[in-house]
């Protein structure tokens, strides 16, 4: 797998050890000042949604929320996330993280490496993302229970058709 980052235009390592402390990456992969930090974000158990990452102070609507970094492979794999139809990152550290919600708060550009604000969101708040947006096939398709107004109830990737675990989830929802 080939590293991949906007950052690698980034600040001479090494990082001292106060700024290697607050990064949330290994220090194997590429720094940025704009990558997320222990100080800002962390990492956490959400129960039966697996690992979230959470706020730790608030941002903006519009606001970049953080760079990310990772790995690029042509697998699907779990914690990847696509940047071309042949090609996903693979981030089990931050992006990788990211929780579910069919009404999310921030937005993943793929282009640009970059998290993005979709509201203002405080402190203390779930990140959340819609993978339906940038996701062609799911390395597994799942249900949701997101509480959104416009919840789809099982989450596939955007080309691809609710799987018969999928049919019978919905099929159970409908009575």
């Amino acid at each position: 797998m080939q590293l991949t980052s906007r950052a690698r235009r980034a600040i001479p390592l090494p990082l001292t050890e106060d700024q290697s402390a607050d990064m949330i990456y290994p220090d194997d992969l590429p720094y940025s000042p704009r990558l997320p930090r222990k100080s800002q974000f962390d990492v956490c158990d959400e129960g039966s949604m697996g690992r979230g990452i959470r706020t730790k102070v608030a941002f903006g609507r519009g606001s970049v929320i953080a760079e990310f970094t990772g790995q690029f492979t042509s697998q699907i794999l779990q914690h990847t996330l696509q940047v071309t139809p042949t090609s996903h990152v693979h981030d089990p550290y931050f992006i990788g993280l990211l929780s579910h919600s069919c009404a999310p708060n921030s937005l993943l550009d793929m282009q640009g490496m970059e998290l993005l604000a979709l509201c203002d969101i405080p402190a203390g708040t779930l990140l959340t993302v819609d993978y339906a947006l940038t996701e062609d096939i799911l390395f597994r398709q799942f249900p949701c229970d997101c509480g959104a107004s416009n919840c789809r109830s099982w989450i596939t990737g955007r080309r691809e058709k609710v799987n018969a675990k999928g049919r019978r989830h919905l099929a159970k929802r409908q009575h």
